[in-house]
């Protein structure tokens, strides 16, 4: 088939990538807009500890989190290209008083899931050992299936496979007038306002703050799933991410604010003390949503595909998605159930 993808974030690579390592014809046209959630994404791989209660979110995440070893390993091998990809487990801190619930929940989700792999509590001591400038003032666990990417070492590795396996990439602007013979397939993100099909798409700002860590030693952090909505994740070296802030917005500004960096600086100081870190750049991504906060994957015409409203589920999703999305448009069968995520009106 001829197919042409619009947007050249993690998702519309991963199709392109599957597409033509099934002999598709495959161009992607990526603006390369400032943004894309793919450049602000922690890239944290552990959904079994999320409490949303989403099933059909739940299935597809999962199957998705199953799925990465196998495609890194791929991918990696393809390209020569490191992703960043480690799989050196999750810690989740908690409050004293929910602390035993929360631990029975995760390892409640592991019994028919060997790839959650052990969930236990910590010691004090075993905190410090694993992550050794991190308060210990809270209780911690660690699940140890939990994993975390690079975005964007995953979307640069995806590129040159996408073009080693012959497909082409355009940094430039689709025209639909010049285009008629080919399946389309939009992947635009936030800017899939622009393309005005259903169901609907809105955005979010989520800004994530780097820090170093001044004294650390050099050793891979797992990483940290705090309180509430916030994270820690290790880069390299002695260079980490805190986040993330989620703002609705009309806005496509992606300029830090101040009283975003307040805010995450607040969350710093609580797990690392002020002197033990540098705080040197804020990122912004804008991450979509339908309003229902499930992905929509699926048919919108009998010549227009759309995946869209991945939200903060992209980086887990992407690589699934896509070899999910390649095999049903190329006729081969898919685990996934796409009448799950082929929906207008929102779901229960």
């Amino acid at each position: 088939m001829n197919i042409t993808i619009i947007g050249g974030g993690l998702a519309g690579a991963s199709a392109g990538y599957h597409l033509v390592k099934l002999g598709n014809n495959v161009t992607i046209y990526d603006r390369a807009d400032k943004g894309q959630a793919t450049f602000a994404s922690a890239g944290i791989i552990c959904p079994w500890v999320s409490q949303r209660r989403n099933k059909k979110w739940y299935r597809l995440v999962t199957a998705s989190a199953h799925y990465y070893p196998e495609f890194i390993s791929i991918l990696e091998q393809e390209t020569g290209m490191s992703t960043g990809y480690k799989n050196s487990g999750a810690i989740c801190l908690f409050k004293e008083n929910i602390f035993d619930k929360a631990t029975k929940r995760i390892s409640d989700k592991g019994i028919d899931n060997p790839d959650v792999g052990e969930v236990r509590q910590l010691t004090k001591d075993e905190l410090s050992a694993m992550h050794p400038s991190i308060t210990t003032e809270y209780p911690a666990l660690i699940v140890e299936g939990g994993g975390q990417v690079r975005g964007r070492k995953l979307l640069a590795a995806l590129k040159e496979a996408f073009i080693q396996h012959g497909g082409s990439w355009k940094n430039e602007s689709y025209n639909e007038n010049s285009d008629v013979n080919s399946l389309k397939i939009y992947t635009t993100g936030a800017w899939g306002t622009e393309q005005k099909y259903k169901p609907e798409i809105a955005h979010q700002r989520a800004e994530i703050m780097h820090f170093r860590l001044k004294n650390q030693e050099n050793l891979q952090s797992p990483v940290v799933m705090a309180l509430g909505p916030t994270y820690i994740v290790h880069l390299e070296k002695d260079e980490y991410v805190i986040g993330t802030t989620h703002i609705d917005t009309d806005s496509f500004d992606t300029s830090p604010t101040e009283e975003s960096y307040n805010y995450l600086r607040e969350e710093l100081y609580k797990y690392f003390q002020p002197e033990d870190v540098e705080i040197t750049e804020m990122g912004v991504g804008l991450k979509p949503y339908t309003r229902d906060f499930l992905p929509f994957i699926g048919y919108v015409d009998d010549n227009t595909f759309v995946v869209n409203g991945m939200g903060s589920t992209g980086l887990t999703a992407s690589p699934y998605v896509g070899q999910q999305v390649a095999r049903l448009i190329s006729g081969l069968p898919a685990e996934l159930d796409f009448d799950d995520y082929n929906y207008i009106e929102p779901q229960n």
